[in-house]
């Protein structure tokens, strides 16, 4: 780090620096830059660095560029960039109310709430088919009016298109054996330069309609905030090459980056109300040659990762993984997409089954059948009116168990034929029952997958004393009738083994859904 930057660092720690005097000051640092987060302001400082594809090793530099940033991300962002500040220094030392010679400057931002972030909000649950659209949407008026021109256009022909490939290819050859495998690096490369020699009229077209365009060129979850409208931060401001483009490998980052979280069910909703919102229907037969190229980047920059000094084991360790991901997720766009995938739940009541059932469904844009749900259909009883029979009987007996599942079998079968992924949300407690769903799986050349949901009896017991109490509640399963049913439950056979994944329902299920998804898409 240079003397300069240093200096810089140590006077915007202190928070008496700070014309609006916060009580903290928390430093954060990037690649390329150091951020100072100032109560409710936030200021951010270039490093005097030249990468390459970027240089800001002069005052007249950085200050161009935080110019740049201001007036960039204003397109989305009402508000929250305010301008740019001079950092002085004088006969009393750096500050920042212009008394003394200039030798720096500084993005002045109001600080956007981080549990307001999209990243943040995904994990937390709260992203809604509502905010999808809205952002669909703020991302289909933002390109519609977005600069473009025959300058611009340019970065949209065939040949900067192939250039930038390989670029990506010879960049990455340094890490095969390490981040990639010699077959993947191949097989992208190959398909990718297929996939735009085949399509060469396309790419042409879509020069020529204008929709090579000034985009936003880093749009991530961590990008996209969501108030009360929807804003977008941090442009790439400092090269013009990476964020001109097409505004479907615009929207292909934020596409990537979903399905890479495993929320495919989420990008798509997202990519299909864009395309409907803009009537750039053809769009969507580009998204997955540019969403392998985002991830192709991705997996790149996180291979740069293992040859930084600084950098410990540990870190460098994470970074493989997550180029590793990357890297198959690129490859997963140039393929054709898996057979659909039979999956049910299996387990004792209170293992959180349909817990797992709805957040997987959510993620993969499937609504689970709920064998609760379908038993009280078949039988004329209302989903929320408790059944309190013994075990066994009412609309418990075998009779009716039978029939339940033959209904679930035969709803999946529907699916199925029209190509489509099914989760059966049931506790499959009989061998025979998971056969005839595996066999059906077979018929329709479907993958098969069998989530076995465990948890502690006293924890069992709790949550069911919990849902005895909740109204609307489909599930008549309590603690009186658990003895019985656990004593019923046939053992997963070596036969079914293959095609199990066993959950702890009293671990985090949040790695579990990510790890299942990835299985979905790239299987």
């Amino acid at each position: 780090m240079s003397e300069h930057l240093e200096k810089i660092i140590q006077a915007l720690s202190r928070p008496d620096i700070y014309p609006h005097r916060p009580d903290s000051v928390c430093v954060v640092q990037t690649h390329i830059s150091v951020v100072f987060i100032a109560g409710d302001l936030v200021y951010k400082v270039k490093k005097p660095l030249d990468l390459g594809f970027l240089d800001f090793t002069t005052l007249e530099k950085r200050k161009h560029f935080c110019l740049q940033e201001v007036l960039l991300n204003s397109r989305f962002s009402r508000g929250i960039y305010l301008g740019v500040v001079k950092i002085c220094e004088g006969t009393r030392g750096i500050n920042l109310e212009n008394q003394g010679v200039e030798i720096d400057a500084a993005v002045l931002m109001t600080r956007v709430p981080e549990d307001r972030i999209m990243l943040d909000m995904l994990e937390r649950d709260l992203i809604t088919t509502d905010i999808l659209d809205r952002i669909a949407d703020r991302l289909a008026r933002f390109h519609a009016v977005a600069a473009t021109g025959p300058a611009i256009a340019n970065y949209g022909s065939v040949e900067v298109i192939r250039r930038n490939l390989m670029e990506n290819f010879e960049q990455t050859e340094a890490y095969i054996g390490r981040t990639i495998d010699a077959g993947t690096h191949e097989r992208i490369s190959r398909l990718a330069l297929g996939f735009l020699e085949e399509h060469e009229e396309l790419f042409r077209d879509r020069r020529s309609r204008g929709l090579i365009r000034d985009c936003h060129g880093d749009l991530h979850l961590d990008h996209v905030v969501i108030l009360d409208g929807i804003m977008l931060l941090d442009c790439i401001e400092f090269n013009d090459r990476f964020r001109y483009g097409d505004t479907a490998a615009d929207l292909a980052f934020l596409v990537m980056d979903l399905d890479y979280r495993g929320y495919p069910g989420f990008s798509k909703r997202i990519a299909m109300r864009y395309a409907h919102d803009s009537g750039d229907e053809r769009m969507l037969d580009l998204l997955g040659f540019y969403g392998s190229y985002r991830a192709f980047v991705r997996g790149k920059v996180n291979s740069f990762t293992l040859d930084e000094p600084e950098v410990s084991d540990r870190e460098k360790f994470v970074a493989a993984e997550k180029a590793s991901d990357y890297f198959r997720l690129s490859l997963s766009y140039l393929t054709p997409p898996p057979p659909p995938a039979l999956i049910i739940t299996c387990g004792l009541m209170g293992t959180g089954k349909s817990h797992l059932a709805a957040s997987l469904g959510k993620r993969l844009g499937i609504e689970p059948i709920r064998s609760d749900n379908v038993r009280k259909i078949i039988h004329g009883v209302s989903p929320g009116e408790h059944r309190l029979d013994n075990y066994g009987q009412g609309i418990y007996t075998p009779s009716a168990t039978e029939q339940t599942y033959q209904a679930l079998l035969d709803a999946a079968d529907r699916s199925l034929v029209r190509g489509e992924s099914v989760i059966l949300d049931a506790a499959f407690t009989r061998a025979g029952d998971r056969l005839r769903a595996l066999d059906l799986a077979v018929k329709h050349g479907a993958r098969f997958r069998l989530i076995h949901c465990t948890a502690p009896d006293e924890v069992i017991r709790h949550r069911l004393e919990l849902r005895s109490r909740e109204k609307n509640e489909p599930s008549d399963g309590r603690w009186e009738i658990f003895p019985a049913q656990k004593a019923g439950f046939e053992a997963i056979s070596d036969k079914e083994q293959p095609d199990c994944l066993l959950w702890d329902s009293t671990t985090e299920l949040r790695p579990f859904l990510v790890s299942f998804v990835r299985t979905i898409m790239f299987a």
